[in-house]
């Protein structure tokens, strides 16, 4: 019914039957995370090339044997879709080029926290997909769903060279939302804080949360020895950079201006993510989400978990 509704000429319920199409080139993965790796290993040895859904596994020995598989296949795209709500967009290019242009000084903070209540993410705008509050199929809550969002972001502006030092205090917590969501599962994290220490002197407070006893705007705030930004990082958040310095070259007032971010050209997240796989597999712009990357992103992400589990 869904093929005739909307015209479409060849369709499936196995998607081996995909993989064996030749004039298949490409394919996108969305399915739920615990179906990710077997699809993922599948479509690399069938030779095609792969937009994946994030996060691309919830398994560090998964991921280590996909990043040993995808070097069997130079020849071939694999994309991260954890670009899409971060690198995508004008507000990231214009917060790379802010910090670039050296006006910030050395950054040495990045403070990020957002917290929503009874958003049970996902099932907001997917109701049947209850799967989202089981880890054994999604794999967590807010640090894994959104976190690749915000590692994307957060380390893309500094050119992806901060690497992990240490962890010096996280925390996860579930069981805030007491009202039946209509599943007898419902075990991910509702709500988390990291706080962490990176090779060049970089510190990372981050918290987020799908259910708290606060709400809290997605804020980023960027603290360096000569100015500072204060803005939120997504598409639909209001389209401007808080820019705080100190005039006379620092030895004048404190300073703050708004700059303004023009997103009248931004066609939205998702063609946008479309679209530059498109232009990766044409070879007219550069993967802005290789596996390598995410991988690390989701190393931070496992290494937080395993700090909370610990009491670190």
């Amino acid at each position: 019914d869904f093929m005739h509704k909307h015209d479409i000429p060849h369709g499936t319920t196995n998607y081996l039957d995909i993989l064996n199409d030749p004039s298949v080139d490409a394919v996108v993965i969305t399915s739920p995370p615990a179906m990710h790796f077997e699809m993922f290993m599948n479509c690399l040895k069938a030779g095609k090339h792969i937009l994946l859904e994030k996060p691309a596994t919830f398994n560090k020995e998964q991921m280590v044997q996909m990043l040993e598989e995808e070097k069997k296949h130079k020849d071939l795209v694999v994309m991260d879709c954890s670009c899409r709500h971060a690198r995508l967009q004008p507000k990231f290019t214009a917060v790379k080029q802010i910090i670039e242009s050296g006006v910030l000084g050395d950054i040495y903070l990045i403070h990020h926290n957002c917290l929503w209540r009874q958003s049970r993410g996902g099932i907001e705008y997917h109701p049947s997909a209850k799967w989202f509050l089981n880890k054994a199929i999604a794999g967590g809550g807010p640090l894994l769903d959104w976190g690749v969002y915000d590692l994307s972001f957060h380390l893309g502006i500094l050119n992806d060279k901060p690497v992990l030092k240490k962890i010096t205090s996280a925390l996860t917590r579930r069981g805030l939302d007491e009202v039946d969501p209509g599943t007898d599962i419902f075990d991910v994290e509702e709500h988390f804080m990291v706080m962490m220490e990176y090779d060049n002197g970089l510190h990372y407070y981050w918290e987020r949360g799908s259910n708290g006893h606060v709400e809290v705007p997605n804020e980023t705030r960027i603290y360096g020895t000569r100015g500072g930004l204060k803005f939120g990082f997504c598409s639909w958040d209001p389209p401007v950079i808080h820019f705080f310095d100190v005039e006379n070259n620092g030895k004048g007032k404190a300073r703050h201006k708004e700059i303004p971010v023009d997103m009248s050209h931004h066609p939205g997240d998702e063609p946008m993510l479309g679209i530059h796989f498109i232009n990766v597999l044409d070879g007219k712009e550069a993967n802005s989400m290789p596996l390598s990357l995410a991988a690390k992103h989701l190393d931070i992400i496992f290494r937080a978990y395993e700090a909370s589990e610990q009491g670190v």
